[in-house]
């Protein structure tokens, strides 16, 4: 039996302890967020109407992996996931709107961050930990955080955290991992949250658009399972538009991102809630790697979607692999 220090409690580090852990390893996991979510994550904002949810990172996920699918049907007994019965189209070019294909798309419920609260289940995470520094060797691993507290000892290193962060934790440890990372390139979104007393006069629940030049994604709540409160939506901008006002106000973003769901929907009544979200991290550029990767003499891994593809499932896949070739 091995211990693990997993840095990051998303969906690749969850997938990699829970793997490690069925295995019989001990496995610590540490994540800078305040609560399960990430990427995953659901906001929740006060209104007259009640409380409003708001999923403004990942609108829903897939599932083609066997594996995978095990993973979802069982969070889907448990109540933490659930199947979005949805309408989704796509804008191409010629701005006329084309059904976005029948796979099934399931969601976390009550809010997306179910899933990582499923995952998470019997793992006991550190939320609110953020890991700044690593020290030691194989077999005697010290993880600092930015309070000043020291961790451990661990016997081996997963880092589940993005590209970016990556690099910066490990390239004094494994250069090649290090470099890996850092040649990897992240594009941000913004993300505008509203929401309305009514519905808006949409004959879709999510849109995505090829061709408009802030929009990337338009995505209802109303028929999510789980959901209550007022009807909310949250409107993605794209990459390109995203990186241009990256440093701009989240007031002057969410102004701007109305006005596109605006030419949309028409007139727009005054909304209830009317914010803005930056992903610095949202999307990788470049996601052809080999899954994950691992330095057997430092006992040091990495995996998430930087390693394996955009899809919540690739995610998954980067550390479920991990975590069965550390305990193999």
């Amino acid at each position: 039996m091995a211990s693990f220090a997993i840095i990051g409690a998303g969906i690749s580090g969850l997938a990699c302890a829970n793997a490690l852990a069925a295995a019989g390893h001990q496995v610590a996991l540490f994540d800078k967020g305040r609560g399960p979510g990430g990427r995953m994550s659901t906001r929740r904002v006060d209104t007259p109407l009640g409380q409003a949810f708001f999923d403004h990172g990942a609108q829903f996920f897939t599932e083609r992996d066997p594996d995978f699918q095990k993973t979802i049907a069982r969070l889907e007994a448990q109540g933490a996931v659930g199947l979005w019965r949805g309408k989704f189209v796509r804008f191409g070019e010629a701005g006329e709107p084309d059904a976005l294909g029948d796979e099934p798309r399931y969601v976390g419920t009550p809010g997306m961050n179910g899933i990582v609260r499923g995952l998470a289940a019997g793992l006991n995470p550190s939320w609110g930990k953020r890991v700044s520094t690593l020290s030691g060797r194989k077999g005697a691993w010290h993880l600092q955080v930015e309070a000043g507290e020291i961790l451990g000892p661990y016997d081996q290193i997963v880092c589940a955290v993005p590209a970016e962060q990556v690099s910066d934790l490990l390239a004094a440890h494994t250069p090649a991992i290090g470099e890996q990372a850092e040649a990897i390139r992240s594009l941000p979104c913004w993300a505008g949250l509203f929401a309305f007393e009514e519905p808006l006069a949409l004959a879709w629940d999510m849109a995505r658009f090829e061709a408009h030049p802030v929009l990337d994604v338009i995505s209802s709540s109303m028929n999510k399972p789980g959901r209550t409160g007022p009807v909310t939506y949250v409107v993605h901008g794209r990459a390109e538009w995203s990186t241009a006002h990256l440093e701009e106000s989240a007031d002057e973003i969410a102004d701007a991102l109305l006005k596109a769901l605006a030419q949309i929907c028409g007139p727009l009544p005054q909304p209830l809630v009317q914010s803005a979200h930056r992903w610095r991290y949202a999307r990788v550029e470049t996601h052809h790697g080999p899954g994950y990767v691992y330095d057997e003499d430092q006992g040091i891994g990495a995996c998430g979607d930087w390693l394996s593809g955009p899809r919540v499932e690739s995610a998954w896949l980067s550390g479920h692999h991990l975590g069965q070739a550390l305990s193999a």
